[in-house]
């Protein structure tokens, strides 16, 4: 990377890569609702440090969620990632792959 191109402030992007346990899909709307809340409670905690968002990948061979997460502290993202790993909804999604990366060169669309 050219260091021109190297922000001055380092921000860390995490993709987490979940197995989603097709249980899941088979729960009731309300039984979903009962995982959902506290779930969003757990992680919400952290949400002042580390930001969050949730892809769900469609089309492929079996039901992978990527969560992304991006934080300047690599500590308060990976106080996130233990929170997930043993929040309510555990049981329905498996951590598979973790990929860190920093952020570097930012080009926004201009359309």
């Amino acid at each position: 990377m050219d260091p021109a191109e190297r922000p001055k402030i380092r921000t860390y992007v995490v993709l987490l890569f979940i197995a989603v346990n097709p249980e899941y899909y088979e729960l009731s709307k309300e039984e979903r609702s009962k995982l959902n809340d506290p779930h969003v409670k757990e992680l919400s905690k952290h949400l002042k440090n580390v930001s969050l968002i949730s892809l769900k990948g469609t089309g492929l061979s079996r039901d992978i969620l990527v969560e992304v997460l991006e934080s300047r502290d690599l500590i308060e993202i990976e106080k996130m990632i233990e929170t997930y790993k043993v929040g309510a909804k555990s049981k329905y999604g498996t951590i598979e792959n973790v990929m860190i990366t920093e952020k570097c060169m930012v080009r926004e669309m201009t359309g």
